[in-house]
């Protein structure tokens, strides 16, 4: 039997998170006023996004803290999939937030209501660069952490609702068609339910502890079968703790004569250079045990 561990914390995903809510609860709050003040629905609808954002924000800022915390002899894994947690309820409470806005966006549809252009625009591009400021900060930790993905996503999405606002706001203004506010409104729920979807099925896709995307099993199975002495390879398994931290275990069946020490390190080298797999659990059978 050959273990390969390789448990990384997750220590960096603090400062980007702090300067991403201290942003995200500021444009909350100007465009929260700026919304009853200008009568702008899409500016509401934004600002409600920024209030679920920000709630998910705090909840993977605390998520990256307690994933910190070593290992036990109860979670012998550690907190790492506190992240994952964390990701799945911003999902689901996207969602929630989306079907109240929805409802809201229809009946300014069928009864509009006069909106404040010209604040409405000032405001959706100071939320729009605020946006782009928190993405900037986020953006290098989300391509291998998913509690900050998921903070990532829900940005951007954030990002797309301001400008909605802002084009709403410029339609507006030069035609007084005031029910472009409440068909952004729409538009801009699309895009959270979209990213709630993308987030909801990576976070269920980890917790039950499905394949990685990027990693394909008969791929893996048929590059360990080509190690000299090989014979067959059974029971294999891809599953991720978290995101970027993958781990694989399974049976490689050995010809009799085959060393059992050279073929566990060929195996380890192959998973590591090749597939970037270093959490891995290789037991060897011999042929005549099968």
């Amino acid at each position: 039997m050959s273990h390969d561990h390789d448990h990384h914390a997750g220590g960096g995903a603090e400062r980007p998170l702090y300067g991403a809510i201290a942003l995200t609860g500021t444009i909350f709050f100007v465009e929260l006023v700026g919304g009853w003040w200008t009568g702008s629905l899409a500016l509401i609808a934004d600002a409600a996004h920024m209030a679920v954002d920000l709630l998910g924000l705090s909840l993977s800022l605390v998520a990256a803290m307690l994933s910190r915390m070593p290992a036990d002899p109860k979670r012998t894994y550690g907190y790492r999939r506190v992240e994952v947690l964390a990701a799945l309820g911003n999902a689901v409470a996207l969602m929630v937030a989306t079907g109240f806005i929805l409802r809201e966006a229809w009946a300014r549809f069928a009864f509009p209501t006069p909106i404040a252009a010209k604040p409405m625009i000032g405001i959706a591009l100071l939320g729009l660069l605020c946006n782009m400021a928190a993405a900037a900060m986020l953006w290098r930790g989300s391509r291998t952490n998913i509690n900050l993905r998921g903070a990532f996503l829900h940005v951007l999405s954030d990002g797309a609702g301001s400008v909605g606002a802002l084009l709403a706001g410029v339609i507006i203004y030069q035609t007084r068609w005031y029910q472009a506010d409440a068909i952004v409104t729409v538009l801009i729920c699309g895009g959270i339910v979209l990213t709630a979807f993308w987030l909801l099925r990576d976070s269920v896709n980890i917790l039950l502890e499905g394949a990685p995307a990027h990693l394909d099993l008969d791929e893996i199975r048929a590059a360990l079968k080509e190690i000299p002495g090989v014979l067959d390879v059974h029971d294999l398994h891809l599953w991720s703790l978290t995101q970027g931290q993958d781990s694989m275990s399974g049976h490689l069946v050995l010809d009799a004569g085959r060393d059992q020490a050279e073929a566990l390190k060929a195996g380890k080298e192959l998973l590591a250079q090749r597939f970037g797999l270093t959490h891995v659990t290789l037991q060897i059978e011999k042929e005549n045990a099968v």
